[in-house]
């Protein structure tokens, strides 16, 4: 077993094989809908978390979902585990969007001196975030140390990229600084924003109003790289549009691994209903 622990959170797109492989510990989020909390696992998914919200709407509370982390206690007890190694490297969805990173941080202080512990922020999400667990883990097992396993990882951060259309624009006013006249007169309109992830941060881009033109898009945005490794792919209520990107994709790149992933209840708290989004991994020289 490798002499240093991965830990991430359960944003990360991860399969159970890979989790399992490497002895990754993924520490949920907690979802708060309405006046309830729900475990971000394989059990809630999106749709899940927008049926919640509608029931939630129905009886009158109009507030938006929230991600929420772990209490510290709870991470204390993730970190010191049942007599596992003391060496850990910990990685969290975007520090913008979730307290994971900000909770993990404050857990790794009141251990400092016991525990040799690295909190990465991904400064991404979902599929990037999953990659970058992934990279830590197999460096890990290759008997890397703590600050070697860092090193690698805050090395892929920068060749993730994430865009995204929206169009449920009242959720972008929270999570991409959009004005509540932009967001009405956008919702009149049918307009979708395209999104972009910038140093953790979710902001807008422009905006389209077809779904066709949202597929151009995206395509443009893939292609416009001069290597491309891998990309992972999620939608909701735009399953089409996602099919006619991945078979465009794969005709314009067919070496290419491209997923389509789950979208996270963790990311659909900013994004809403009807989007579609692409994470990219950036080939690296």
């Amino acid at each position: 077993m490798s002499k240093v622990r991965i830990i991430t959170d359960s944003n990360a797109f991860l399969s159970p094989a890979v989790v399992e492989q490497f002895g990754i510990t993924v520490v949920p989020h907690r979802i708060k809908v309405g006046g309830s909390f729900f475990e971000e696992d394989a059990d809630f998914t999106a749709d899940d978390l927008f049926g919640k919200l509608n029931d939630a709407q129905r009886s009158g509370n109009t507030r938006l979902p929230e991600v929420q982390a772990p209490n510290i206690n709870a991470f204390l007890d993730y970190f010191q585990g049942n007599g596992e190694s003391e060496q850990i490297v910990c990685i969290h969805m975007s520090s913008e969007l979730s307290p994971m990173w900000s909770t993990a941080r404050k857990a790794a202080e009141m251990l400092r001196g016991r525990y040799t512990i690295r909190v990465i922020d991904s400064q991404s999400t979902s599929f990037g975030l999953g990659l970058l667990v992934k990279v830590a883990a197999e460096a890990a097992a290759a008997g890397a140390s703590v600050n070697e396993v860092a090193r690698v990882v805050n090395g892929a951060i920068p060749h993730l990229y994430f865009t995204a259309f929206s169009e449920s624009l009242n959720y972008l006013e929270r999570s991409a600084s959009l004005g509540p006249s932009q967001s009405l007169l956008g919702t009149m309109l049918g307009i979708k924003a395209m999104l972009m992830m910038e140093d953790g941060h979710l902001v807008t881009q422009e905006k389209v109003q077809t779904r066709e033109e949202v597929v151009d898009k995206m395509a443009e945005f893939v292609t416009e790289f001069a290597s491309v490794q891998e990309l992972g792919i999620f939608e909701q209520n735009y399953e089409g549009p996602r099919d006619e990107l991945v078979n465009r994709l794969h005709e314009t790149l067919p070496k290419v691994k491209i997923q389509k992933i789950d979208y996270p209840p963790s990311l659909a708290v900013y994004l809403g209903p009807s989007v579609v989004g692409v994470l990219v991994h950036e080939g690296m020289y």
